[in-house]
């Protein structure tokens, strides 16, 4: 394990910091990388320069809970991807050597994919509404979860719970948002 990124931090109690994080969030940042770009080849780069863009963070990083720290980190990590990806696409552009076939064929029904998008974007925001009306704990857990596809052991090591209780602790909270989101639609349909 190459850590090039400690080569610019001068502090010894920030050297040791930095490698701590690394170390604790190495697996959840290859796992997240990887399922940004589906390239293990450039995972470790990517969370290098991540790391690079968290060396002058480090007073706010040390300042953060736990689970900030993490959504932080994690956040970096997805930007520092997105870049990747949008650099790699630009690249491609440049090099594209066209279709043979008729492009018109390929085209949507934009009308159709418009009313679809509506509704989407209408549930979704819905949904974010909902979100956030959990509380943090609930909302950290989900995510984690859900989205970040963690394992419960991996859960429990972020938000310092025992990990035999991961799984209640996130069935009662899709059981919350659940509720939530029942309570919203029952209020929307009141409103019609």
């Amino acid at each position: 394990m190459s850590l090039i990124f400690l080569a610019i931090v001068e502090d010894e109690n920030d050297k040791e910091y930095i490698t701590n994080l690394y170390l604790k969030y190495y697996p959840l940042m290859k796992k997240r990388a990887y399922s940004i770009t589906g390239d293990f080849g450039i995972v470790d780069d990517l969370i290098q320069d991540a790391f690079l863009k968290l060396m002058p963070k480090i007073p706010l990083l040390r300042s953060l809970d736990c689970y900030k720290r993490t959504s932080y980190i994690v956040y970096t990590l997805k930007h520092v991807c997105l870049d990747y990806i949008r650099k790699k696409a630009r690249r491609s552009k440049r090099s594209f050597s066209g279709l043979t076939d008729d492009i018109a064929d390929h085209i949507p029904d934009l009308q159709a994919a418009t009313e679809e998008n509506f509704l989407h974007e209408e549930e979704m925001k819905t949904f974010e509404q909902t979100l956030f009306q959990l509380s943090e704990k609930d909302r950290n857990l989900l995510y984690f979860k859900y989205i970040m596809e963690l394992s419960d052991k991996e859960i429990s090591e972020i938000m310092d719970i025992p990990a035999q209780h991961v799984r209640m602790y996130i069935a009662r909270a899709r059981q919350r948002a659940f509720r939530k989101l029942s309570q919203g639609a029952e209020n929307r349909a009141e409103d019609e």
